[in-house]
């Protein structure tokens, strides 16, 4: 049984052509199924939560990385395979998973092949990709072992947990951001710094350590963008959640990939 979970943004006409072409492909390919639409009313967790209950299997998210977020943080205990349509204008979930954006995704749903992935936790939410922390005096303890302070105004906290195609490029090493590695990368990104005669030197420094768990806190409240979603705070507990979900994959994912359905 599939369970195809819109966002609100596509009812947007822009979106109208795209959407048919997906929906006709999906008939082709014989993956039609329930849609549900996500609005102020009707979240992911009460979608999923009434669909568990009537045997959901696949769970569909049809969107950009901020539905992909939604669906994740919605699945609470819920044991499901989930695989994704993209669409939309922040694809970069998709991109890692090596999942071409409209029509051409329903291809690779109907390959099905699978794997199973670890998720992070933020304050109680779960997220597939990263948190990314801004803000000034950032202290982060990490495993309880570990504490630094992050100071340089132009640096930028990443706790990553599916690596992305700058990490792929070399911004990282390439072990940082693998989601089936049983670890977060907390990584420390300072993006310039005080050159000759005061000034600005434009180059990118990443400091990168595995962890279990890590906590964030600082005098003032820190913005984080958590795959997608904003908000701020003044303390941040991430935790990893190995193994946490079954995930369709394409070929080229960015991550090595066990074999599976």
């Amino acid at each position: 049984m599939y369970l195809y979970v819109y966002d609100s943004f596509l009812v947007e006409r822009r979106f109208e052509r795209e959407l048919a072409a997906v929906e006709a492909r999906l008939v082709d390919l014989g993956l039609s199924g329930r849609i549900s639409r996500l609005t102020a009313f009707n979240n992911a967790r009460g979608i999923i939560r009434d669909e568990a209950r009537r045997g959901l299997q696949t769970i569909v998210a049809v969107g950009d990385d901020e539905t992909v977020a939604k669906v994740i943080d919605g699945l609470g205990d819920t044991a499901v395979t989930l695989g994704l349509i993209p669409v939309g204008q922040s694809l970069s979930i998709a991109d890692a998973l090596g999942i071409p954006a409209g029509a051409e995704a329903c291809e690779t749903l109907s390959r099905r092949v699978a794997q199973r992935v670890d998720l992070g936790s933020a304050n109680g939410h779960l997220f597939l990709s990263e948190s990314r922390l801004v803000g000034e005096g950032i202290t982060a303890e990490t495993d309880g072992r570990f504490r630094l302070t992050v100071l340089s105004p132009g640096a930028e906290i990443v706790v990553s947990n599916l690596r992305n195609r700058a990490m792929a490029a070399g911004l990282a090493p390439v072990r940082a951001g693998d989601p089936m590695d049983g670890l977060l990368d907390l990584m420390v990104v300072n993006r310039g710094r005080p050159g000759l005669l005061g000034r600005w030197r434009e180059e990118v420094d990443v400091t990168v350590i595995p962890t279990v768990r890590a906590s964030f806190s600082a005098a003032q409240p820190f913005s984080v963008t958590c795959d997608g979603r904003e908000f701020t705070t003044d303390s941040l507990a991430v935790s990893i959640v190995p193994d946490r979900l079954k995930i369709i994959t394409g070929k080229e994912r960015l991550f090595e990939a066990e074999s599976g359905a």
